[in-house]
């Protein structure tokens, strides 16, 4: 039996020794491990100084963004507003155009009119007479001259 203690023993010191060396490398990895996440989180500190840098131009150029944006809605409806506006005044303006025209053709085609009954009529009332009277007197003369020609004719068939 004291054999089969130092065997027990022999095993245990066996199985210790193997517990150690697997202790041991367990440590040198983690080690290892450690220093790599370490390795990591330095360059993870590096990069996020910059990291920070971006996000703040970035929330700055949002920022600008929604103030363009809003900027541009409010120019937008103010220029909406100043053509719908204008589009009224051109409107009115067209309807006044269209109005003063028609006057003025009335105006117009109403001194036609008062030209035609005032000046025109009168005209040719006094053409249609000097034309009646200058067709009497013609034909009063010619009565003359016809008598005094038909003489002549009459003399001269007798020489």
């Amino acid at each position: 039996m004291d054999g089969l203690l130092t065997l027990f023993v022999a095993l245990t010191a066996i199985a210790v020794m193997t517990q150690a060396g697997v202790l041991v490398a367990i440590y040198l990895q983690s080690k290892r491990l450690s220093e790599q996440v370490e390795r990591f989180m330095n360059e993870t500190r590096e990069m996020m100084v910059p990291m920070k840098a971006i996000t703040e131009n970035l929330r700055t150029a949002s920022a600008n963004i929604v103030e363009i944006g809003i900027s541009a809605r409010e120019q937008f409806r103010r220029v909406e507003g100043m053509v719908t506006d204008t589009g009224e005044v051109l409107q009115t303006q067209l309807a006044r155009l269209d109005s003063a025209t028609r006057d003025v053709v009335e105006r117009v085609n109403a001194t036609a009119q008062v030209l035609q009954n005032s000046i025109i009529r009168p005209v040719r009332e006094a053409a249609a007479v000097a034309k009646g009277l200058g067709r009497g007197f013609e034909t009063f003369f010619r009565r003359r001259k016809s008598t005094v020609d038909q003489a002549h004719q009459d003399e001269e068939l007798f020489i």
